[in-house]
């Protein structure tokens, strides 16, 4: 359920982002040993040539 709430907000967030502009997204999620939940969502932007 934890889960569903943080991807549903993660979309909410990208769908503002605009696409052209990105270089890359990555999502991770992460289940570690003692029950904890990692969750992360990195945009990279193309370095800007002047």
């Amino acid at each position: 359920m934890k889960n569903e709430i943080i991807l549903k907000q993660a979309i909410e967030l990208l769908q503002e982002v605009n696409p052209n502009e990105l270089e890359t997204v990555q999502i991770n999620n992460t289940k570690y040993d003692d029950g904890s939940i990692g969750f992360s969502v990195e945009l990279a932007y193309p370095s800007k040539e002047e």
